[in-house]
């Protein structure tokens, strides 16, 4: 089961789309106020996909693509020129929490559940130019991110490939960079960074 929902936004609106006898499998919430924003939503297959987004400004985007059993999006957007991209699949888990205010601020987040586990992001980035780039694939057990970005041109890419991992990120400032892979299971990285700091950062265990 597909639907497909695209909306561009220039005044205060609510949408529900698909039948009502479907909404406990596909249901999406939209409300959109400012001009130019759009939403595109695209759930295939999807059992309890549950997708609430509210967009406040003017040229943000949100696209959402929900393939599994159990994904669930919650977004809030405030600003200007803000992008999130949210790609969910999956058989079991995969939930998000995404705050983003500002100017131009870009969220990529990829959280992939196939095998058994669960993703679970929290994500605020507040500022210009701040980039988050997520990538999470649960191997039979669940992960989890928080991260917050609160400044200007900060860069987070994260990556878990594994099980029972977790990543805890805070750049506040400019022109902090921070790259962190976990490949393995029960891996656990917490980080704070303020002011042009930079760091690479991979965690492996055996057999990841």
């Amino acid at each position: 089961m597909k639907r497909t929902l695209f909306w561009i936004g220039t005044a205060a609106a609510t949408l529900a789309f698909a039948p009502a006898a479907l909404m406990a499998q596909n249901s999406n919430r939209v409300a959109t106020d400012g001009t130019g924003n759009t939403v595109s939503v695209d759930q295939v297959a999807a059992t309890n996909a549950v997708v609430d987004i509210d967009q406040i400004g003017d040229a943000n985007s949100m696209n959402v693509v929900q393939s599994g059993i159990d994904d669930r999006v919650t977004a809030m957007t405030d600003g200007m020129n803000l992008t999130q991209n949210i790609r969910q699949r999956g058989t079991s888990g995969n939930s998000a929490d995404i705050l983003s205010t500002g100017v131009a601020n870009g969220i990529d987040l990829t959280q992939d559940g196939f095998a058994g586990g669960s993703n679970i992001a929290s994500l605020i980035q507040m500022g210009v130019g701040n980039q988050a780039v997520i990538d999470q694939m649960a191997i039979g057990g669940i992960n989890s991110i928080a991260l917050t970005q609160n400044g200007n041109n900060n860069l987070a890419d994260l990556t878990q490939n594994g099980a029972d991992n977790s990543i805890d990120l805070t750049q506040n400032g400019n022109d902090n960079g921070a790259v962190v892979t976990q490949n393995g299971n029960g891996l656990g990285f917490a980080l704070t960074q303020t002011g042009g700091a930079q760091i690479i950062v991979t965690q492996t265990t055996p057999g990841g």
